[in-house]
């Protein structure tokens, strides 16, 4: 008997492994077929953000190799000399050790970000392929379907142009940790005997977020939203105050010291992130009303939808501000499966919080028709909220619920569930068939909608635009500013350059690109067209800036470099 158990292991290994290699496989292929397809030779995303990312993480690696020019983390060589300009947008501490490996083993900075971007993605599957296993108590099949989703969703692949938004598995394991301490569906069979009493899913959970935090401040954001919302839809019930309870006296200990633990690992990123929102100050709302979603974002999937690019010109999407930011549908066939799965498990706690809580979060979010939206109150009342631009990025959370919808579907129909009367021999095998061939069509309609035709670069054109601008500084240079001759892209992209060029020399740069400027810079602009008889910016305008930080004008170079 035990023979035979043990020979049983290998066959349960494979019944794991084959989907889950087989999920991440399509995922992979589908949200970075630009760079796997290219041999690497193009990077994925755009010239702006997947460059300034990069940049953050190389001046990361710099700093921790204590490179000249970097020895203040805080303060990177851009924007010269204002200090703590790292704290204008993410600093990527949290996902940052995935991309220092690739740095030591001697791999060029920008194909050890493409292998970065690979490595987390991979890393959130890994995520959520446990957290639909072992926390949504998924079989392998259903488990790796959600798990897909979860990881490479078409509103995920939207979002790989802004790289700081890639990173899912902390919140993946904060889910996990939840559903383990309220392990709300004891009535739902499991293979895990792993005690769930333990301390440790409390340490995990403090971890996670202090993690996501340290990795993106929107996403950060965005699970202390969905906790403070589940908290409140849990006191609501009286199973969920009783569990609430149980939970808060049983684990008050582990509470109290995570809690500790956690303030005293996010204080130096809190109180940089206050020095630099005290020097640009906070959004005003017009400039993220622009950015909420309106109702029909939740149906739209943008120009580069494989299945559906040809719907973005339809009238009704002509109206969507900002519409790169606001890709958030899923797909007709995915929503509809994934309506089926969650509604067949609805008297499951766990489904009715992973649904709600979401949901919640979406009409919170969104602008309704007149210009009413639930946003102002968050925006004026709930903490760090007047930091969020971009809220359209909350689309994000209902990835959950759609791959979990989606999962369950899945897990009833290969699940073999036992029938009241068993049937005759062929009628099983007919049955079992015609379910195997309704899962195969699911999946099929389900990735399919996902598929984006996603933005990319090359890697080579980049090198040479960063070249392009290093060759026109000068020995004497102690700083510089870039501008270009007839530069007719957008100046955020030549900022970009000088920045990788004061990289690539060791000298600082007044150029800089991030999600806040410093107060008295005047030097968005740098494109310089001759022809009608201005030059922007002018030496008047360095030296200005100069005389403000008390530096020697003299030493700061006024670049003037063609645009190539």
């Amino acid at each position: 008997m035990i023979r035979a158990s043990l020979m049983d292991v290998p066959s349960r290994r494979r019944t794991t492994l084959l989907p889950a290699a087989a999920g991440w496989i399509i995922g992979m292929l589908v949200a970075f077929h630009p760079v796997i397809l290219s041999g690497f030779a193009a990077m994925q995303g755009d010239w702006a953000d997947s460059r300034f990312n990069n940049y953050v993480l190389e001046h990361g690696y710099r700093w921790l190799v204590h490179s000249p020019g970097h020895e203040r983390f805080w303060s990177p060589p851009m924007f010269f000399p204002v200090p703590n300009t790292a704290a204008y947008s993410d600093v990527l501490l949290g996902v940052a050790p995935f991309y220092w490996p690739w740095r030591a083993l001697g791999i060029p900075p920008d194909t050890s970000f493409q292998l970065w971007m690979l490595t987390v993605a991979t890393v959130n599957y890994l995520a959520a392929f446990a957290l639909f296993s072992r926390g949504f108590r998924c079989r392998p099949l259903a488990a790796a379907v959600g798990a897909t989703l979860y990881s490479f969703a078409s509103v995920r692949i939207e979002q790989l142009i802004h790289p700081q938004l890639v990173s899912q598995f902390y919140l993946a394991i904060a889910i996990l940790a939840l559903l383990r301490l309220f392990d709300s569906d004891p009535g739902v069979a499991s293979h895990d005997t792993t005690p769930l009493s333990d301390d440790r899913w409390i340490y995990v959970l403090a971890g996670a977020c202090v993690g996501q935090l340290y990795s993106s401040y929107y996403n950060a954001w965005f699970l202390s939203f969905a906790l403070l919302l589940a908290a409140l839809g849990a006191v609501l019930f009286a199973d969920g105050r009783r569990r609430l309870s149980l939970v808060v006296r049983t684990h008050a200990r582990a509470i109290c010291v995570s809690v500790a633990g956690a303030a005293i690992a996010v204080a130096p990123l809190a109180i940089h992130y206050s020095r630099a929102a005290h020097q640009v100050g906070m959004r005003n709302f017009w400039t993220v009303e622009a950015m909420l979603p309106r109702i029909q974002s939740w149906a739209y999937l943008g120009p580069g939808s494989w299945l559906y690019g040809a719907f973005a010109a339809h009238p009704i999407f002509h109206f969507i501000p900002m519409e790169h930011e606001q890709r958030l549908g899923a797909g007709v066939a995915t929503t509809l499966f994934a309506v089926l799965g969650l509604w067949s498990a609805r008297h499951r706690r766990v489904v009715q919080f992973v649904t709600a809580v979401p949901l919640a979060m979406a009409l919170i979010a969104t602008q309704w028709p007149g210009g009413f939206t639930a946003w102002r109150a968050v925006y004026a009342i709930v903490p760090g909220a007047a930091a969020l631009r971009a809220v359209s990025r909350i689309g994000m959370a209902i990835v959950l619920p759609i791959a979990l919808g989606v999962a369950l579907l899945i897990d009833q129909l290969t699940g073999g569930e036992p029938h009241a009367q068993r049937l005759p021999r062929a009628e099983e095998r007919w049955a079992a068939v015609t379910k195997s061939l309704l899962a195969a069509i699911i999946l099929v309609a389900v990735f399919l909608e996902q598929g984006q035709q996603l933005p990319s670069y090359g890697k080579l054109a980049a090198r040479a635009r960063t070249t392009r601008v290093a060759n026109a500084v000068g020995p004497q240079c102690a700083a510089f500013l870039s501008t270009i001759i007839g530069g007719k892209e957008d100046p955020w992209r030549y900022h970009v350059d000088a920045m990788w060029a004061s990289m690539q020399l060791g000298t600082p740069t007044i150029n800089g690109y991030s999600g806040n400027q410093p107060p008295g810079w005047k030097f968005y602009d740098i494109r310089i067209h001759p022809g009608d008889g201005t030059l922007i910016p002018t030496m008047a305008e360095v030296e200005e800036w100069a005389a403000r930080w008390r530096l020697n004008p003299n030493t700061i170079c006024m670049l003037r470099v063609p645009p190539g």
